[in-house]
């Protein structure tokens, strides 16, 4: 997905500092970010690249659907780019490390989150948090 067409698409200005932030996300793969791990990768390529400016790019890919952040129970949030299988984060307390929780995995959670409670069409929007096994 391109990323830059889409806010044009939309009517948002391009800046080089704003297609500099899709660009590190697009490449990214399925890289996980807290807003100032993406704000230092894209000062390597401008110095001149403003923090702020990264949180309303992000704010503007997240109102897109591009883009979704989970968060930490210590720490800041953790943006990524949008994968279609729904899927749950476990972050490292030490390390940082993260792993993705399959799909399957994620459902079943879901689905005993529902049945358990009064809510349906459930989104996550957090992590777990422990010790992986190289920290333990």
């Amino acid at each position: 997905m391109d990323f830059v067409t889409e806010l044009r698409k939309r009517g948002n200005r391009i800046t080089n500092a704003r297609e500099i932030v899709c660009n590190i996300l697009e490449t990214s793969g399925h890289r996980h970010f807290t807003v100032e791990e993406l704000h230092l990768t894209a000062l390597k390529k401008d110095k001149n690249i403003d923090l702020a400016t990264v949180y309303r790019t992000l704010e503007l890919l997240e109102d897109l659907d591009l883009i979704e952040h989970s968060h930490q129970a210590h720490g800041s949030g953790l943006y990524f780019v949008k994968d279609v299988h729904s899927n749950i984060h476990v972050v490292c307390e030490l390390c940082g490390k993260i792993n993705d929780i399959d799909e399957r995995t994620s459902e079943v959670i879901k689905e005993l989150i529902s049945k358990n409670s009064d809510f349906r069409e459930l989104t996550n929007h957090f992590v777990y948090s422990g010790y992986c096994k190289k920290c333990k």
